[in-house]
């Protein structure tokens, strides 16, 4: 019931409601989910800057632009809208050649995975199938619950952190 219930950065997009009834007028939750990030991937760009971590989906399909939390956030909103319960996912793509012990920086991503009887990973950004390099971190309602980085910075004004995760392919 919780990843049906609409949230500050996935509010429900009232301008989206046209799309409403042909999401409910798929055959299968399969094909409403594959319609959803359809629809989203047609109307939204990917545009780094465009958004911050905390910009809601309404806000980003009226803009039409945005990033992987911004297509994972909509795509949110337009499911929970079908009653189609779904979770954010928090991660790092890994973007290497996948040669057994190479070692790359990881790139934070999102993504989300729809109930459909079974959880269904999708990547609304890419449109790619999630597999090995989608790495998990976490599972929340939206971006607020499960976020990479969280906690209190004690420093100057003039002070940066800098973070980078590495990632190694290893053999099963």
């Amino acid at each position: 019931a919780e990843f049906l219930v609409h949230t500050s950065l996935s509010p429900h997009i009232r301008k989206a409601d046209l799309h409403r009834d042909v999401i409910l007028a798929s055959r299968t939750p399969r094909d409403a989910v594959n319609l959803c990030v359809s629809i989203v991937r047609d109307r939204m760009t990917y545009t780094p800057g465009a958004t911050h971590v905390f910009t809601p989906a309404h806000e980003s399909w009226e803009n039409g632009r945005g990033v992987c939390q911004d297509y994972s956030h909509v795509t949110l909103s337009l499911l929970r809208s079908a009653g189609i319960p779904a979770r954010y996912v928090s991660g790092y793509q890994y973007t290497g050649d996948g040669v057994i012990g190479e070692t790359v920086v990881g790139e934070s991503h999102a993504w989300l995975e729809a109930w459909v009887g079974e959880w269904m990973p999708v990547d609304p950004t890419s449109g790619a199938e999630v597999g090995e390099r989608h790495v998990v971190v976490a599972y929340g309602r939206d971006y607020n619950d499960v976020s990479p980085m969280r906690g209190i910075f004690s420093g100057g004004q003039s002070r940066e952190i800098n973070v980078s995760v590495s990632l190694t392919r290893q053999d099963r």
